[in-house]
This record gives C-alpha cells, sequence and structure tokens, in this order.
C-alpha cells in the first residue's frame, strides 16, 4: 500500500509541526539553561580557587583548580577569562590566564607598600577593566589603620600606586567585605561589623572622604553580617547574611535607602544555605551562593527564589575541593 505524503495529504499537520519545532528551537535558545558559564570559588581553607563546570550537582570535581595561594578570599573573572584574586594574608592581588590550573604563576601581580592593600577581601571589575578591592584594614595597635575601597588600572601590576581610593569617617565604611558595581557605575559594599550591618552605596565619582548616596541600615532590612553582594540585570540588591544564628539571603529593589525591608528573603531548613559568603547572578536570574558552614557548599536558586526554597543544585563533598568558601564569580 502507497503511503501518500503527508506535507500534501494534511497542510495543517505541516504546519503545527513546523510551529512545534521552530518554538521548541526557540525555547533552547532562550532558556535559562542557555548561560553556560563555569563557576569559579575562592577557598580560603584550601588555598584554591576551584573552578566547576556548568550545570554541576552533587560531589562535582572541579575541572581545573588554580592552587598555591595564600588565603584567597576575593575572586573576579573578566570577559577574556583572565582571573584575579584578592590574597588577604599578603596583601596581594594575583592574576591568573584564561585556562590557568594547579600551581601556575600568574601573569601579573599588584603587591607593595603602595598599593594601599590591606587585608583586601571581595574583588570586583567594572566595565572599563578597573579593579575594585574592598580592604578590612586592621583596629591592631599600635598603628590601626581603616577601611577602604581602592581602585586600580586594567593594567596596573606590582607595587602600583590606586587610581582611586575611598575611605574615612564620613564613607561609613566598617569592615568591608562584598563590593559590585552596577552598569551607571555605583559602587555597593557590604559592611560586615556587628555594630553596622549595613550595605552603604557610592556614586561613580566618588573619591576620599566621600559620604555614601544610600546607606541600607537599621532593624526592618534583615540584615544580619553582611558578607556577599549581587546585583540582577534589573538592579535588584542581593545580600548574603552570614547571620549570628540564622543564615538568610535578602533581596532589596533598585534605589533602597535607609531602614527598610526586602522585597524577598531566602531562609529556612530546606534552602541548604550555611554561613553564606558570596553571592552571584547569571544574565537569567539564577542565584549562586557560597556557603561557608559544615560541610561547605554552593547552592543554586531559581529565579524569584524567596522563604524557605530549595535549592535547584548543590555542589558539596569531598571531591569538590570546597574549604572555607568565600566569595565566587562568573565569567561575563
Amino acid at each position: 500500500m502507497r503511503i501518500r505524503n503527508l506535507k500534501h495529504f494534511y497542510p495543517a499537520l505541516s504546519l503545527l509541526l513546523f510551529l512545534v519545532v521552530f518554538t521548541t528551537a526557540c525555547d533552547i535558545v532562550s532558556s535559562p539553561g542557555a548561560f553556560d558559564s563555569p563557576l569559579y570559588v575562592a577557598n580560603s581553607g584550601g588555598d584554591s580557587i576551584t573552578i566547576y563546570a556548568p550545570f554541576s550537582n552533587g560531589p562535582a570535581a572541579p575541572i581545573r583548580t588554580i592552587s598555591g595561594l595564600t588565603s584567597p578570599s576575593g575572586v573576579a573573572v573578566n570577559a577574556a577569562g583572565e582571573t584575579f584574586v584578592a590574597n588577604s594574608s599578603t596583601n596581594s592581588i594575583t592574576v591568573y590566564s584564561l585556562g590557568a590550573n594547579g600551581n601556575a604563576a600568574p601573569i601579573r601581580t599588584i603587591s607593595g607598600l603602595l598599593t594601599q592593600l590591606d587585608n583586601p577581601q571581595g574583588i570586583a571589575l567594572d566595565a572599563a577593566g578597573n579593579l575594585y578591592v574592598a580592604n578590612v584594614g586592621t583596629t591592631t595597635p599600635p598603628t590601626p589603620t581603616p577601611s577602604s575601597i581602592t581602585v586600580y588600572g586594567p593594567t596596573a601590576t606590582n607595587n602600583a600606586a590606586p587610581i582611586n581610593k575611598i575611605s574615612g569617617a564620613s564613607t561609613g565604611l566598617d569592615h568591608p567585605q562584598g563590593v559590585i558595581l552596577d552598569a551607571t557605575g555605583n559602587i555597593y559594599v557590604a559592611n560586615a561589623s556587628i555594630t553596622t550591618n549595613s550595605i552603604t552605596v557610592y556614586g561613580p565619582t566618588a573619591t576620599g572622604n566621600a559620604p555614601p548616596i544610600r546607606t541600607i541600615s537599621g532593624a526592618s532590612t534583615g540584615l544580619a553580617n553582611p558578607i556577599g553582594v549581587g546585583l540582577d540585570t534589573t538592579v535588584n540588591l542581593y545580600v548574603a547574611n552570614a547571620g549570628g544564628t540564622t543564615s538568610s539571603i535578602t533581596v532589596y529593589a533598585p534605589g533602597i535607602n535607609g531602614d527598610m525591608p526586602p522585597t524577598r528573603t531566602i531562609s529556612g531548613t530546606l534552602t541548604g544555605l550555611a554561613s553564606p559568603q558570596g553571592v552571584v547572578l547569571d544574565p537569567t536570574g539564577r542565584l549562586y551562593v557560597a556557603n561557608n558552614g559544615t560541610p561547605p557548599s554552593i547552592t543554586v536558586y531559581t529565579p524569584g527564589a524567596m522563604n524557605n526554597a530549595i535549592p535547584i543544585r548543590t555542589i558539596t563533598g569531598s571531591a569538590t575541593g570546597l574549604s572555607q568558601p568565600l566569595f565566587i564569580a562568573l565569567r561575563p
């Protein structure tokens, strides 16, 4: 028996099949899964940066490990795939080439008295390639040093002085940890002092003893030992609160100021949050959190996650190489 050509015999069916295939293809291109950057994690306890394949889950081993570091805290990655690392105990920034693995030599190092690096923690890059560093400073006598944000040009190396520095009593900086910039150049800083618990925001031209243009602080904010800060594509602000007894992620609307409550909070026994440190969001709105609890982990949440949300993925286990994970980054 001869089977007729469906394209001619059922034109409506043919059109329907075409639309299904076309729609599916569009979904594949535009779906959240289309973003596939590796994940970079600064492991202070392991003196390493561990790099995980996109969509890693469970006891996933890193695809690469940059080792031989000294108490790495902050990590940032530029579009070229170069990895920037803040080494807190040596007051240095080391930069590694795309694909660096093992005990790789840095391609550049920023270190020395002129740099004014002082217990560096979180780091961030702006669109021009300038590097921003949150320096905790020290209260140790006889020469205590204040907290600061120092900024370095795209090619800074060796004993380079910062091209800008924010520091002083008017700035509100107090044990700064995470730092991030929005597309207009505003600088967001998490201040983790137990007496402060604040997010301070500075304008693009802030320098010296400049006061913040906005400060999120107060009992209503839900801030509790804030460490990491992240921004989504619509400039909602995400804060990792290591907390005293309760860990949380608090989310704030663009432009928020003063003692205002978050628009959303992720917290609860199902979330897997345990002393959260660094946070980062991908362009689809997925949230990645480094947890410095026991056991250490990376938890990932769907866009819009709130309350006692279960992570969609959790990287944890002895094979992961996680050891006191602090800040994390994705390649833009």
